[in-house]
């Protein structure tokens, strides 16, 4: 039995970040602070790159109406590091730009280009944990 390599994932600086209890996220998705001007900011996905936050560590579900007793709620977000970003439907390449699709998962070929204080992450590795690829990324 192969065992999980999450330890090779590096998390320098973590930081809670507000989700609206209409967005969900998968684990290790690009996620950035929404533009619209709330207080407090809350997260969302990268749809369309840009400047990241950073990636979020858990998956986060909508709101169910029936059960939810808040408004919003929290997420951990790793902002910087040697993180993990779930693949895409196409695997980048080791050494190649971080690139997105709109569901904020790494991709080669077509994807909206990310930054992060204002440098391009670099993908350092492809790793296959329980047949699901992601990859390792710089973020500085």
């Amino acid at each position: 039995m192969a065992t999980p390599v999450y330890g090779k994932q590096f998390i320098r600086f973590a930081e809670t970040g507000y989700v609206k209890e209409t967005d969900s996220f998968e684990q290790f998705t690009v996620v950035g602070v929404d533009g619209s001007g709330t207080e407090p900011p809350t997260l969302a996905l990268l749809t369309a790159g840009g400047e990241a936050f950073g990636v979020v560590q858990q998956d986060v579900d909508l709101v169910d109406p029936e059960k939810a007793t808040t408004g919003q709620r929290l997420a951990t977000v790793a902002t910087s590091g040697l993180l993990l970003v779930q693949a895409g439907a196409t695997t980048p390449a080791q050494g190649t730009a971080l690139t997105v699709d709109a569901d904020g998962k790494a991709i080669s070929g077509a994807g909206f280009d990310v930054t992060v204080n204002s440098t391009t992450p670099q993908v350092r590795q492809v790793v296959a944990i329980g047949g699901v690829t992601h990859v390792l990324v710089s973020f500085s």
